[in-house]
């Protein structure tokens, strides 16, 4: 990936999925992909809202599940090499009306839409990086705490 590739953009490392309980009337739960940024020594975390099921798959991968059958992710994985091509990364571009965009980008400069739940799982599938457009951490991102 070349410099002009990632442009604006900064590398994140997927910390995690986060749960919170709902505050409206039916109670349900909300979870969050957690995206760290360390860039410039300004440690910034990103909470991405996503559903049930993405929220699962992702943990489970990230605790290193094997599943007796490719799950969606591992599917879409096999998918873009069966097709001669590779996940190189994963862009989460912008936000508009509270509405997170992303991309994956794959060999050979083709780019595909997708949502961010969707390109992460798949990042972490494939090994690839993730990126953050570096206005997103300047606007929505949080310092992260530290501990002493």
């Amino acid at each position: 990936m070349t410099n002009a590739d990632t442009t604006g953009m900064v590398p994140v490392t997927i910390t995690g999925v986060a749960v919170k309980q709902g505050d409206g009337p039916d109670r349900c739960e909300r979870f969050s992909i957690m995206l760290e940024s360390a860039a410039d020594g300004d440690s910034r975390r990103l909470l991405i809202g996503v559903g049930d099921a993405e929220a699962t798959a992702l943990a489970l991968s990230l605790q290193g599940h094997e599943f007796p059958r490719p799950m969606t992710y591992q599917f879409m994985a096999s998918l873009v090499g069966a097709a001669g091509s590779a996940v190189r990364s994963v862009r989460v571009t912008h936000q508009a009306e509270g509405i997170f965009y992303a991309q994956v980008m794959l060999r050979g400069g083709t780019q595909v839409d997708a949502r961010p739940s969707d390109a992460i799982n798949l990042a972490v599938v494939t090994g690839a990086q993730v990126f953050v457009a570096s206005e997103l951490l300047a606007h929505e991102a949080r310092p992260r705490e530290r501990s002493f």
